[in-house]
């Protein structure tokens, strides 16, 4: 007998295929494999003591404070960890209790199975028609902007994102008639080089005439950082997808207060309700948690480490922490000094669920996910 202890995150599926596993047991074994873990806030003492036994009967576990045996109304948090196989058998089971436990069933039921589908990750490069934005090695003109395109295309960038106008929080905006200008220069610059043949195209802008201009000249991506639903209305209207960021214009460089999970999260649901108000399918929303807007660095950190939970909506996910001061804040360095930490920051980001990565190094990236695809089946 000879015995190595294998990673964790081995291919199953690979691992079944090798074994020559039956397919009634890969299907059984495939609830088993990975352990799941559920931040409840605002439950009951009750609630908890009912669900820590329903967990215990199927093999789960329950965290909870150690008052929660007194029981009562009196609310508190708890952390559910548990398997596929056993979530199903609690999604029955409290689907039966009060104390709020049906809300749980009907996560479990409705929500849950989002969380473990992620999309094949794209990255998406930036094309900035600016002379401000904070890398000045993102930034393009007339003259380079069609060649700087097709470097990117040919280096793995299956999106790219046209920006006319800076807006990182310290930036100034340039008003509507200098956007639509520079705008109007690079989609028609774009278009003519064939470039729209050769990638998915992105706007990123706020304006509605700059909005509607690209995308009838072959943008299909709405970029919003200002979560906009007038413009959700517009991409509705040309058949387009729209992004939608939390913390946008207004959000500053200042952090929000609170739980930074719970924020974004309430942030995703009212806007999808919105966009999808005016017109818009759930499937051709993205969400973008925002790296840089209105939160501090550990809240960033703290929403690329829970990734996943985003999922719940069904949207696919965008993150963008290509060389921004997130990075400086654990390591000093200039912005021409953190490829690295972007690296690593998106890496993170593609573990934990997202499917587009907007970036400024796109062959980097592009190394970066053949090897994580590579990793992934073994």
């Amino acid at each position: 007998m000879k015995i190595q202890k294998i990673s964790a995150k081995s291919d199953f599926n690979a691992l079944c295929a090798k074994l020559k596993v039956h397919k009634m047991g890969k299907k059984i074994m495939s609830e088993k494999k990975e352990l799941h873990f559920f931040l409840i806030k605002e439950i009951s003492l009750a609630a908890i003591n009912i669900l820590k036994q329903d967990a215990l009967s199927c093999g789960a576990e329950v965290l909870s404070p150690e008052n929660a045996i007194l029981g009562g109304k009196e609310l508190s948090t708890a952390v559910l960890i548990a398997n596929e196989k056993q979530l199903k058998s609690l999604e029955k089971k409290e689907a039966l209790q009060d104390f709020g436990l049906k809300e749980l069933s009907k996560y479990l039921k409705l929500e849950f199975p989002n969380t473990k589908i992620s999309p094949k990750p794209e990255i998406m490069g930036v094309l900035n028609i600016t002379d401000d934005s904070f890398n000045p090695k993102s930034r393009v003109d007339e003259k380079s902007i069609a060649n700087r395109a097709s470097q990117m295309i040919e280096s793995g960038a299956i999106w790219l994102d046209i920006g006319a106008a800076s807006t990182h929080p310290d930036s100034v905006y340039i008003g509507v008639r200098a956007e639509f200008e520079r705008v109007k220069s690079a989609v028609d610059i774009l278009k003519s080089s064939n470039i729209a043949k050769k990638a998915k195209l992105s706007i990123d802008t706020f304006d509605e005439n700059c909005a509607k201009y690209a995308l009838e000249n072959g943008i299909t991506l709405l970029n919003d950082i200002s979560a906009n639903p007038v413009l959700a209305k517009i991409a509705s209207e040309y058949g387009a997808k729209y992004c939608l960021m939390h913390g946008g214009i207004k959000g500053g460089s200042e952090p929000v207060n609170g739980d930074i999970i719970e924020l974004v999260d309430e942030f995703f649901e009212r806007k999808i309700k919105e966009c999808e108000n005016v017109g818009l399918k759930r499937e051709n929303i993205i969400l973008d948690i925002g790296i840089g807007f209105g939160k501090s660095h550990e809240q960033g950190l703290m929403l690329i480490k829970n990734l996943e939970h985003f999922l719940r909506f069904g949207c696919r996910l965008l993150v963008g922490a290509s060389r921004k001061s997130i990075i400086n804040a654990y390591h000093p360095s200039s912005v021409e000094n953190r490829l690295a930490g972007t690296l690593f920051l998106h890496q993170k980001a593609i573990e934990n669920g997202a499917s587009i990565i907007r970036v400024h190094d796109s062959l980097e990236h592009a190394q970066l996910l053949a090897l994580h695809s590579a990793y992934k089946t073994l």
